[in-house]
């Protein structure tokens, strides 16, 4: 059975609400798509500037995200980030996939 969605009231200015709507037409989705959508963009970014700043290992951003490791990694490459590789998480993940 599937889980019901939680509905999230929220409110926005007029000029935010206006940026919105422009970027909707220019694409052609619906409000709640695009939403979801800066949601998803915004949260990578904030897991990705907090991974940075050393307060993050990749395998907890990777479960916050909801995303493999590997793919966790993949991001920060193609983001230009550095990977921490002496992080025993990745260590571990490096053994495992590609052997010592």
């Amino acid at each position: 059975m599937p889980k019901k969605p939680i509905v999230i009231t929220m409110r926005l200015s007029r000029r935010d609400l206006e940026k919105i709507e422009a970027v909707r037409d220019l694409e052609n989705v619906d409000r709640t798509t695009l939403l979801k959508d800066f949601i998803e963009d915004g949260l990578r970014r904030r897991v990705i500037q907090i991974y940075k700043n050393g307060k993050l290992t990749a395998s907890r951003a990777s479960e916050i995200l909801r995303i493999p490791l590997r793919a966790f990694l993949e991001m920060l490459e193609r983001e230009g980030v550095a990977v921490n590789w002496n992080s025993e998480t990745v260590k571990e993940y490096l053994k495992k996939e590609y052997g010592e």
